[in-house]
């Protein structure tokens, strides 16, 4: 008795294969969301209770200011100044 197993399909593999022209790059510079570089900010061994940072706003504006603490939508710095974090594009410690 003989048997056969079923057959199986192959795909057609392309002779001239460019790896490098199929791969996509990623930048690996990936932009984190504002929120998550505050909450890095507040989560550092640096922080006790205020963080000197460097602010750059929507408007192309860098302010120096030291932080103590966050609202809902809002930084608190250390001279009872709110800014808005809507308004924020870049938060990173001095």
């Amino acid at each position: 008795m003989e048997k056969r197993l079923p057959n199986i399909f192959k795909g057609h593999a392309p002779k001239n294969i460019n790896q490098e022209s199929s791969i996509i790059k990623e930048d690996t510079t990936i932009k984190k969301s504002i929120n998550n570089q505050i909450k890095d900010i507040f989560k550092s061994n640096s922080f006790v209770y205020k963080a000197d940072t460097i602010i750059t706003l929507n408007n192309g504006e860098v302010l120096k200011k030291t932080i103590i603490g966050k609202t809902h939508d809002s930084l608190i710095t250390i001279d009872d100044e709110l800014i808005e974090v809507s308004s924020i594009s870049k938060i990173e410690l001095a």
